[in-house]
């Protein structure tokens, strides 16, 4: 790696809140708590990190001004991560910290202030967080021919979802460009420990037993497994030949996906889940294949300000075998609403379920180990001509990337926004996915969804 931009002083900032405590985690703390322990020591991955570049005339104490307004209302970013007497992960909220301010100055006059940010950035984020003793926020200052030009943030997943993380950095960037001052920001009214409160109440109880319903119900449905694995032992989790990612870029499947979605009246998002619902079943022999989704629950009124975490983890199922595609995207989307709704419960719990219902069909695990997640903005879906969709086709790309950290999944299909042409990841077990197959597994959504948007258009 690249060293960072040179480390030159620290500058320490006091931060005080509203209150102190210790609570059990909230459900949504759990369950990435869980995939951050599980990932150790490789954890550093789930770090997310963003660079804001500072306006003209900003001073090194509007920098930490800034950042003690932000820590002190939000109590997610001066919670710490332990466990009790027993084991059991705990939030530690403490009403007054001290966060370190790293200073570091560019390489020089001539320097590219973007291009050193970005490099500090991916520093700091490699950097795993100790969430027992240290808070799960890093904010660093690069400063450029005497000026503060770049904020660093980096936040643990544990703390903060990527909804968490806009806001987070929204809020941060209204005070140092002085579109507010703290006492115009917007009070804050629901928070973890609120949070964690509302789950253990009666109606909180009563949404968790809703969604293990929910789990149940597919937990039996589902395919005991899923990938029928080859001749011989595998490599351990660790070895660099056993994970890795095919990337897939392509403007036709952009094109398609709205011209889709279009004329069936859902979302690009559905007609991507549906198109890996199939693709899967195909590749698997398996009448259909359950995904495993990530919810935000950001539509609820309680986590839409919340600079917190606030996902959680659901599933669908849906038959593939000799349905019709389109019939196939209309069962995902309305499959992928009910899950949605059902996307809070105790991961306490639904591990004993899953362990409960494995057993009873005479397995250890029940493989749920394929997951599906669409990070592109939402967008207004436009059509195109089957002369354009076909047009496109031969622009279609596919890389390789590894090895990759060790994953539970065998495959974690995600999307995002590309320059015209939306990128798509395989990220993949390649014990049970070698590379043609997991590239495979790509062009063949590309081509469900093409094929589909193509027929009957003119």
């Amino acid at each position: 790696m690249t060293p960072p931009p040179p480390h030159v002083r620290t500058v320490t900032v006091t931060v005080t809140g509203e209150r102190s405590a210790t609570a059990p985690l909230t459900w949504s703390q759990r369950l990435q708590w869980n995939d951050t322990e599980w990932m150790k020591p490789h954890d550093h991955h789930f770090n997310h990190v963003r660079v804001l570049d500072l306006p003209e005339g900003t001073t090194e104490a509007a920098v930490a001004d800034a950042v003690a307004t932000v820590t002190g209302r939000h109590e997610a970013l001066r919670t710490r991560y332990s466990t009790d007497a027993h084991g059991t992960p705990v939030q530690v909220l403490d009403d007054t910290v001290t966060l370190p301010l790293e200073v570091h100055r560019t390489t020089g006059p001539e320097a590219d202030p973007a291009a050193e940010g970005a490099r500090l950035a991916e520093y700091r984020r490699a950097t795993r967080f100790d969430l027992a003793v240290e808070l799960p926020l890093r904010v660093a200052l690069l400063e450029h021919q005497d000026r503060p030009a770049r904020l660093v943030v980096v936040v643990s997943h544990v703390t903060l979802d990527h909804a968490g993380l806009l806001l987070l950095v929204q809020e941060l960037d209204t005070l140092l460009h002085g579109r507010a001052t703290p006492a115009e920001l917007a009070p804050v009214t629901h928070q973890h420990l609120d949070q964690e409160r509302a789950e253990a109440s009666p109606r909180g109880l009563a949404r968790s037993e809703a969604a293990l319903a929910h789990w149940e119900e597919i937990l039996r449905a589902a395919p005991v497994t899923l990938f029928d694995p080859p001749a011989g032992d595998p490599p351990p989790l660790d070895h660099p030949d056993r994970f890795g990612q095919v990337t897939l870029v392509s403007p036709a499947l952009a094109l398609a996906t709205g011209t889709l979605a279009t004329r069936l009246g859902t979302s690009g998002t559905t007609v991507l889940m549906a198109a890996l619902h199939s693709a899967l079943g195909t590749l698997t022999g398996r009448p259909g294949v359950p995904l495993r989704l990530i919810a935000s629950n950001r539509g609820l009124p309680e986590f839409r300000d919340l600079i917190g975490i606030a996902f959680g983890s659901c599933v669908t199922l849906v038959r593939t075998a000799g349905e019709d595609f389109h019939d196939v995207v209309r069962a995902t989307g309305s499959a992928a609403m009910r899950a949605y709704r059902r996307a809070q419960c105790d991961p306490v719990a639904l591990a004993a379920l899953k362990a409960r219902v494995g057993a009873e069909r005479g397995v250890t695990e029940i493989e749920l180990t394929c997951g599906f997640n669409d990070l592109r903005p939402p967008r207004t879906e436009t059509a195109a001509t089957a002369a354009e969709l076909l047009a496109l086709l031969p622009r279609t790309e596919t890389a390789w990337d590894g090895p990759k950290p060790r994953q539970e999944a065998r495959l974690w299909y995600w999307a995002q926004d590309g320059d015209g042409a939306d990128v798509h990841h395989a990220l993949v077990d390649l014990w049970y996915l070698p590379r043609e197959r997991a590239r495979g597994l790509l062009l063949a959504v590309e081509r469900l969804v093409v094929d589909a948007a193509v027929r009957e258009l003119p």
